[in-house]
Formats: structure tokens, sequence, C-alpha cells
């Protein structure tokens, strides 16, 4: 069985913050995640599991954050982390929206990796990261994709038709993390240990 830490960083102030994002971004009501179809996978870009937590923690974007907090006051956020040693947490419900990947928070679940780089990433790290998508899978049947944050914006890929973005003038940025050999790396285990195919 799967061990998740609690370490809860949900509040009412929180959810309000990220309620007012998903009506500018995706004009919905409320910012509840309702079937999500999508699991991302990220790095933190910091090797330090303390530092990680520190970023999500606030609940409003840093200041120095400014081009982020010009599209919403809320922070960036994730439902999971996964520290180097492969140990999980679990930052909100799988219930809430999170703030991580512009035009799939509506419909996304995200996991962090603590790493500065892709070659900071450890086997420990993939191996996390394939017992809880499949647990992910299992809880949430809606679940057909799984991509790495620098995947998000390929046209090609089949999940690009569920992008979504009101507001023209965010730009999505292009990403690199996880890297593409982790994600290859986790696909590959994904099939070998549970046979489990998730499009791109």
């Amino acid at each position: 069985s799967l061990t998740i830490i609690d370490y809860n960083m949900y509040s009412p102030e929180r959810y309000d913050l990220m309620k007012k994002y998903a009506k500018r971004h995706y004009n919905l009501d409320h910012a509840n995640l309702i079937n999500p179809k999508i699991i991302v996978v990220h790095y933190t870009a910091s090797s330090s599991l303390k530092i990680s937590l520190q970023t999500f923690e606030s609940i409003y974007v840093p200041k120095e954050r400014q081009k982020l907090s010009a599209y919403g006051e809320v922070n960036v956020s994730t439902h999971y982390l996964i520290a180097k040693n492969g140990e999980i947490y679990q930052l909100l419900p799988t219930t809430l929206m999170a703030r991580h990947a512009i035009g799939y928070n509506h419909t996304s679940i995200a996991i962090e990796n603590v790493g500065a780089g892709e070659e900071g990433l450890t086997r420990k790290q993939v191996l996390a990261n394939v017992h809880l998508i499949h647990y992910l899978t299992t809880q949430h049947p809606s679940i057909e994709y799984l991509f790495g944050h620098m995947e998000y914006m390929n046209q090609t890929f089949d999940h690009f038709p569920l992008f979504l973005e009101l507001d023209k003038e965010y730009d999505p940025l292009i990403k690199i993390d996880p890297g593409w050999r982790f994600m290859k790396r986790l696909r590959m285990l994904l099939k070998q240990e549970y046979d489990l195919e998730l499009k791109k």
C-alpha cells in the first residue's frame, strides 16, 4: 500500500483566491476539481525539501513573482510533492484545483518532485511517481492523460484540446521540467509495473 504523508495546505482563504483565478481563466464559479482528466508532473527547481514546501506555503504569490501575480493573487500550488527519498507529501486534496500549469488547472492533478534539474531527480522519485500515478487512476477513473510540464503546450499531443485560457495576455512560458528522460522512464515503468498507458 502507498504511504502518503498529510501536509495539508488547504484553507478557505486559499480556496477563495483559487475560485477567483478559476473565474478569470476558466469562467468557473468554483475551485473544485471535478473528474480530473490529466496528471501533470513537475520539478520544484529547488533541491531542498524544506524550501520546496515553503514555496507552496504562502497563500498569495510572493511579491518578487510579479509576472505570476498579474494573472491572479493565489500562489502556485500542488496536490503532491515527492522528496528525493521517495516520500510522498499531499498538500491539497485532489478535489480542489491547484495552480501549477497554465491552461490545465481546471482538469489536472499536480505532482511536484523536489529537484533543481532533471539530473537531480532520483530513482526513488521515479518509482514513487509510478506508484502514485497508478493509485490516482484508481481513485479518479476519469484520468486519461499524463504529461510532463515541458510537454504541456505541444499541440500534436492528445491532451492539447483540453487547454483552456480565457485571458489572452497570459502567455504560457517554455518549461523544461521534469525532463524527457524522466518522463520516458516514468511511462516505461508504468507500463511494466501496472500495464498502465495514459495518453500524452
